[in-house]
């Protein structure tokens, strides 16, 4: 902080203090909550103007806003006495929550008309009759006719709290198999409408009924489609992550084949995709096959199987080039009850291959911290309880300003957003565009998920200016979701909401964003569209993004490829220049292979650069 930016600050304290010396609480309230829109401050400041902001707000009669404050500072019994009447029952339950006292909670959120609410907090508090009744009666909620993904995560939460019950009923079962059918269509549809994230979602689910039913075929299912869809969207250690839960869970089950077969799939993506991995997968699979043949012989199974995963065994050795285990496991072949002929067979083969192994370097596998730590979102609750807040920015906000799963810096924003929507609300301008813009851009500033369901609302605002701010918002949510209310946003008339869709995709640039950007440059006939998806493309610094851009600067003129040439000089990873070098040497074109070979001398420069420094 500059020191003319904290005598500000200090001048604006002394002001609020003066104020509320001469009793002047309404002015006092205006400088009070200057200082604590300033989010960055240190806790001990920050919390100290709180409270005086909180007293100020009692002293005004507006008790709500100061027990919103009261329920940052988690002054949990101060700010219930400030939510009192009828009209503030979720205010209390939401205390009652923060408080992990999750019955009384389910009651009043009950009261406050709140059902997904009570539904979830009775599941925390354990109580799975009451919660299995709320998601039963939530089946039947009118809000639910037209909400298919919705009522099917109804329908899960519903035969997971009977599961709790009874295990064995057959309504768990009804309930569960209803839901598996239901996620299984809603995630084609998904698909179909090109919502890849969101039928990632539907398949996490899958992935979880799977874990807690034990069926091996469900939880294959779901990981099957989670890893196909990360495949498609080139987030390569997402898709690692999630095979070696996958095999882990396949081992633990005792599925030999399976996870043989797993560790063989991600070998074959770790080389397709220039990952250091495909060595160290093809030895695990190696042992993996071999075990599942032992396994065979001890179950008694047909003796074909085994000679089968024998012989997978023995192509991964093969492939990692130890011979010696080829040798052994050739002749555990030539023992099994096979013809004489074949036995024959592999006991010469077998005596062809070295019996001890020469050294090799330890191939390197996927490191701990990036392995999954089979943890997901409860997205059958989260996406429930997204619905029932409905996009009210007030209302989600206050899901936030309790919650100490958010940081400190994200719980204040989320205050600053209800003191400020509260403040228009005193003088009657809530609902003005003013107010709303202003809302949107404290919303942005979350950088949460959270923010992005009243973004969305805002958006359908009648006013281009509710909306320009909503669209301009997005460039701090690094979100693929965000990009929905882009690409609707780039069709609108309004010139202002499409540049600010144009100024938010500048400001969007992270591993995930690399397909939506691209899709957005393939569909965009708007060159200031396509440009500011190339930039943004330009700073993901992947090697799909080189590639990309690669290709624009060859395949476009003029202001695109200089763009494309800009955002190529840019990137800072050293896998791209084999890339370039390879592209220059196929160029016939004799500008564009200068182009190729000026790219490549800057590269060049700037590792030898680093390599100084």
């Amino acid at each position: 902080m500059s020191r003319d930016t904290y005598a500000s600050i200090e001048s604006t304290a002394d002001m609020a203090e003066g104020l509320v010396a001469q009793g002047k609480f309404q002015e006092a309230e205006r400088y009070y909550r200057e200082l604590v829109a300033q989010t960055h401050i240190i806790e001990y400041e920050y919390n100290e103007w709180l409270r005086r902001l909180a007293d100020v707000y009692r002293q005004l009669g507006r008790h709500a806003e100061a027990g919103y404050i009261l329920l940052y500072l988690h002054w949990f019994d101060d700010a219930r006495t400030c939510f009192r009447g009828e009209r503030y029952l979720a205010e209390r339950a939401r205390i009652l929550d923060v408080e992990e006292r999750w019955r009384d909670a389910a009651e009043l959120y009950g009261k406050a008309g709140r059902p997904v609410h009570a539904a979830v907090a009775y599941e925390r508090a354990g109580r799975h009759a009451e919660a299995s009744a709320a998601w039963e009666a939530l089946m039947k909620h009118p809000g639910m006719r037209e909400r298919d993904y919705e009522l099917a995560l109804v329908h899960f939460n519903h035969g997971m709290a009977q599961r709790h019950i009874d295990p064995d009923s057959a309504g768990s079962r009804r309930s569960l198999i209803d839901a598996q059918r239901r996620l299984e269509q809603v995630a084609d549809d998904f698909e179909t409408a090109g919502e890849r994230e969101r039928a990632f979602d539907c398949y996490q689910i899958l992935l979880k009924l799977g874990k807690d039913s034990g069926q091996f075929e469900n939880l294959a299912e779901g990981y099957i489609n989670c890893i196909r869809v990360l495949e498609e969207d080139n987030l390569k250690f997402y898709v690692l992550q999630y095979y070696e839960d996958f095999i882990t869970l396949a081992l633990e089950r005792g599925e030999l084949h399976a996870a043989a077969s797993l560790y063989q799939e991600a070998a074959d993506y770790s080389s397709r995709t220039g990952l250091p991995y495909d060595r160290r997968y093809q030895s695990q699979a190696a042992v993996t096959w071999a075990r599942c043949a032992e396994r065979y012989l001890v179950d008694k199974a047909p003796v074909e199987l085994a000679e089968n995963a024998f012989l997978a065994a023995i192509g991964c050795y093969s492939a990692v080039g130890d011979y010696p285990k080829v040798r052994e496991n050739f002749g555990r072949l030539s023992e099994l009850p096979l013809s004489d002929k074949s036995k024959a067979r592999y006991a010469r083969i077998a005596a062809r291959y070295p019996e001890t192994r020469t050294d090799q370097p330890e191939a390197p596998g996927l490191p701990d911290y990036l392995k999954q730590q089979n943890a997901y979102a409860e997205i059958w609750f989260v996406d429930l309880l997204e619905w029932e807040l409905a996009g009210d920015p007030r209302r989600v906000a206050a899901s936030i300003v309790g919650n100490l799963r958010y940081p400190n810096g994200i719980r204040r924003r989320a205050l600053v957003v209800i003191l400020t929507m509260a403040a228009a609300a005193a003088r009657g301008a809530e609902h003005d565009p003013e107010t709303l813009a202003k809302v949107s851009g404290l919303l942005g500033e979350l950088q949460s998920y959270a923010a992005l369901s009243p973004l969305e609302r805002l958006y359908g605002h009648d006013d281009p200016r509710v909306r320009r701010a909503a669209v301009e918002a997005l460039r701090f949510l690094y979100f693929k979701r965000s990009f929905g209310i882009l690409r609707r946003a780039l069709r609108e008339p309004d010139p202002g909401v499409r540049q600010a869709a144009i100024r938010a995709i500048g400001g969007l640039h992270f591993p995930h964003a690399f397909n939506p950007l691209a899709s957005i440059y393939r569909d965009s006939v708007d060159a200031d569209v396509q440009a500011a998806a190339l930039e943004s493309i330009g700073k993901i610094q992947s090697i799909e993004a080189g590639e990309f851009l690669i290709m624009v600067l060859r395949q476009e003129e003029g202001e695109l490829r200089e763009v494309a040439k800009r955002a190529l000089g840019q990137l800072d990873n050293a896998d791209i220049y084999p890339i370039l070098r390879h592209y220059h040497e196929l160029e016939t074109n004799p500008e564009l292979r200068e182009l190729l070979a000026e790219l490549l001398r800057r590269g060049m420069e700037q590792a030898t650069m680093r390599t100084l420094r």
